[in-house]
């Protein structure tokens, strides 16, 4: 008989990934976009254009430019808030947001989105 008590599992779990908003449609043609995020340091300290990386568009995701996020004061305790003004993209009336994570991993480094902002 196999004695399978002296067996350990460990589990790491990391994750990378993205979401997108579904698209907003825009009156007129759009070249420049800006957005505020409101976000949360689960565990760890997310860095901004790192481990959140915020990316617009208006062509319907066709094209995405990278934002670079730049940190505002706390929008309430423990929920930080950051924005982009003003960034060219291609231009359309289908506006959406991607927010790509990296270097998250339980315990250690978890951001959570909580809000998302866009301005046009």
């Amino acid at each position: 008989a196999n004695d399978k008590s002296s067996i350990q599992y460990s589990d790491t779990v990391s994750a990378s990934g993205s979401f997108e908003n579904v698209a907003i449609t825009a009156p007129s043609s759009i070249s420049e976009m800006g957005a505020d995020i409101t976000y949360q340091d689960q565990s760890g300290t997310n860095a901004l254009n790192t481990d959140i990386v915020l990316k617009l568009s208006a062509n319907n995701g066709s094209n995405y430019t990278n934002a670079t996020l730049v940190a505002l004061p706390d929008f309430a305790s423990g929920i930080k808030c950051a924005k982009v003004n003003d960034l060219s993209v291609t231009a359309g009336t289908q506006l959406k947001y991607k927010i790509e994570f990296a270097n998250q991993a339980a315990g250690s480094k978890e951001a959570r989105i909580r809000g998302v902002s866009l301005q046009y």
